[in-house]
């Protein structure tokens, strides 16, 4: 799609750009249309090669020479009225899913399963969950009683003296052998791509995970968790009860989060955090000896 195609919202554009996915400035979809409105997604944008399209205040304009340019006093507010827009009114996003569900599923009556939901072979759901549109559950699946996969996320934008919620188009995919505990929830992605759960993946109760995060196979989430939007964990690690993960953070394999730790920053493979905010196991416990 062009800049240019897009008729039902004003644009001032300086130089047209094709672009074929939405994202931000740190996302990895090819020929992306994003935003830049500071200093710092501007330096983030110019190393993003998979960037095509860009909006942006008129300071930054002449920064990029590669790509279909939109100048705008809050390029923020114009992406997402772009991104709404599509959604809602075009086919730019995929369609939706078509329904099917395995004849040895087995489905609560009480449960609720949208119109565009895949779910296969040998899955239970129990009383009471909620499977909202576009999601895909593969075989061997458990979905405990009050679950919710497919929710909007919680992504806003301020508007003048409002708050505008941001249109979330993406899905969620659960993997072989999942479980998914009582009262979890699971949020559907913001853009053309998938909230993942790998397979053999274990999530206890009360969890909440965000819109567009990725989780390997074989972890193990416990009670009260919370993954912030677009964060990705490696195969076979272990996120501890109460434990806050924060947005965009890519934690490594075979990764320890202890109780109630707090991430903030990237964790390398095999490593076990603890603490508010989190640091390595050992430095934190010797910290701890030393204030005793």
């Amino acid at each position: 799609m062009k800049i240019s195609d897009i008729k039902d919202i004003k644009l001032n554009v300086l130089k047209d750009g094709i672009f074929e996915n939405l994202g931000s400035c740190k996302n990895n979809y090819p020929k992306m249309l994003t935003y830049v409105e500071n200093d710092e997604f501007l330096a983030i944008a110019k190393n993003n090669p998979l960037i095509s399209c860009i909006i942006t205040k008129n300071d930054f304009a002449d920064k990029f020479d590669n790509c279909g340019v939109v100048v705008s006093d809050n390029p923020k507010e114009t992406f997402y009225s772009i991104h709404e827009f599509l959604g809602n009114n075009t086919d730019f996003y995929r369609k939706n899913i078509k329904k099917s569900i395995d004849l040895s599923a087995k489905i609560d009556k009480t449960a609720h399963i949208a119109e565009n939901v895949i779910i296969g072979k040998n899955v239970l759901i129990e009383k009471n969950v909620v499977i909202l549109d576009n999601t895909i559950i593969g075989n061997d699946v458990i979905i405990r009683s009050g679950a919710v996969i497919g929710t909007q996320g919680f992504s806003f934008y301020r508007k003048q003296n409002t708050i505008k919620d941001i249109f979330h188009a993406g899905g969620v995919t659960i993997g072989n052998g999942v479980e998914i505990q009582a009262n979890s929830c699971i949020s559907r992605s913001i853009f053309n791509d998938f909230t993942e759960i790998g397979d053999m993946t274990k999530i206890d109760n009360l969890v909440h995970i965000a819109h567009g995060v990725k989780i390997g196979k074989r972890c193990l989430l416990a009670a009260n968790c919370m993954i912030a939007g677009y964060t990705k964990i490696g195969d076979d690690s272990w996120i501890g009860p109460s434990s806050s993960i924060s947005s965009e953070l890519e934690l490594g394999k075979n990764v320890f989060i202890t109780i109630g730790s707090v991430i903030t920053k990237n964790v390398l493979d095999g490593s076990k955090m603890s603490g508010n905010f989190a640091i390595e196991h050992d430095k934190f416990i010797e910290f701890i000896k030393k204030i005793r």
